[in-house]
């Protein structure tokens, strides 16, 4: 019995350390020239805008999730704090597939 519980305390941080961090966050800025970015309840363009975001501000994005296209971007990433997305058109470079998970 000592044996698998000893195997258990060394494995336990191996398998955390293996699975993927769901609560990663990565901070990005919001740019348009044209004026306030719409944060949107959905990856549509069509979807209700449940706040705008500033030129040039900075939010956490937690994931991205694919949805409508604007200037060949389909990519949308999430504000969870804002619990809203914003087209990957208008977001730095540290939102990206690599940096982000899927929602």
């Amino acid at each position: 019995m000592k044996t698998v519980a000893a195997i258990l305390c060394l494995a336990l941080p191996l398998l955390a350390s293996a699975a993927p961090n769901l609560d990663k966050r990565e901070m990005c800025n919001v740019f348009n020239n044209d004026g306030p970015v719409h944060c949107r309840s959905s990856p549509s363009f069509s979807a209700k805008s449940v706040t705008t975001i500033g030129d040039g501000d900075a939010w956490e994005f937690s994931c991205y999730k694919s949805g409508d296209c604007y200037e060949g971007v389909c990519s949308w990433d999430y504000i969870p704090g804002l619990k809203c997305y914003i087209n990957g058109f208008y977001t730095s470079d540290q939102c990206n597939s690599k940096n982000l998970r899927k929602c």
